[in-house]
């Protein structure tokens, strides 16, 4: 393959319950990517309730990038709402992941656009997302005008996770 091939038809859309086995795929595919298959704890059926919560409160959003024609999905975007005291309503773009097959064809930025078009149509203020620093994608995303706020601010990113937190109250 060329390091630059036409760009592919895809259809990115608001993603649906019976989209989460495919999705969870992804997120093992990404998690293998990111030589981290160690760290998923979640299965499809967790990812079905949280969201798609039957209260309508699900604790995230989703769009996922789908071939004409075929139900193969070959990418997914999840992201969820946060706040910032200085800013006001924000954004978390947790996972944007394109299966390596589709890259370099327009599809990641197709899906990048839209999930930033849903966060200004709908007020948000910022849209924040974390890269490992050995990924190429940190080239895209600075291209699109995304700043790198470990090198710009000094921001160090910190984390409490289930046995942090557990040993806290244990």
């Amino acid at each position: 393959m060329s390091t630059k091939e036409s760009e592919l038809d895809v259809i990115i859309r608001k993603a649906e319950k019976t989209d989460m086995k495919d999705v969870m795929s992804l997120i093992k595919e990404l998690a293998a990517f990111e030589k981290l298959e160690d760290q998923v704890k979640i299965n499809h059926t967790i990812l079905e309730a949280d969201g798609f919560d039957s209260e309508g409160r699900p604790y995230f959003g989703c769009l996922v990038a789908q071939l004409p024609n075929v139900s193969k999905i070959i990418g997914y975007a999840l992201f969820f709402h946060s706040y910032s005291t200085w800013n006001g309503k924000a954004m978390v773009l947790e996972d944007l992941y394109i299966q390596p097959e589709y890259r370099k064809r327009g599809v990641g930025k197709k899906m990048f656009l839209e999930v930033m078009k849903l966060a200004y149509k709908t007020g948000m203020k910022r849209v924040d997302f974390h890269v490992l620093g050995w990924n190429p994608a940190i080239c895209f995303y600075k291209s699109m005008g995304a700043v790198d706020l470990s090198e710009t601010e000094e921001w160090k990113l910190f984390r409490m996770d289930h046995a942090s937190l557990k040993s806290l109250f244990t």
